[in-house]
């Protein structure tokens, strides 16, 4: 993966998917993702409430790719985060 952005807008469709490969009975948040530049809009669903641990993943990816990100969240219902992720730079 060429960079934090990319990463974080293929959980769903890469990482889940490999998950549920190994354990078919995982009960997986759903991410809906939509790319707009230097940001990424991710809905996080679940009802498991584990909104901060994505926050903190989302924080962990950035330094991993030693990138600065900026994350705002907006709580879209009780089982609905929306991250607002944006690069802010590259180091």
């Amino acid at each position: 993966m060429p960079d934090a952005l990319t990463f974080l807008s293929g959980i769903e469709d890469i990482i889940h998917a490999e998950v549920i490969k190994l354990y078919p009975d995982a009960q997986l948040p759903k991410f809906d993702c939509q790319r707009d530049g230097d940001s990424l809009i991710m809905d996080y669903r679940s009802p498991r409430h584990f909104s901060d641990l994505a926050h903190g993943l989302i924080l962990g990816c950035a330094k991993h790719f030693n990138e600065t990100l900026s994350v705002a969240r907006q709580e879209q219902d009780s089982d609905t985060t929306r991250f607002i992720v944006t690069r802010l730079s590259n180091q």
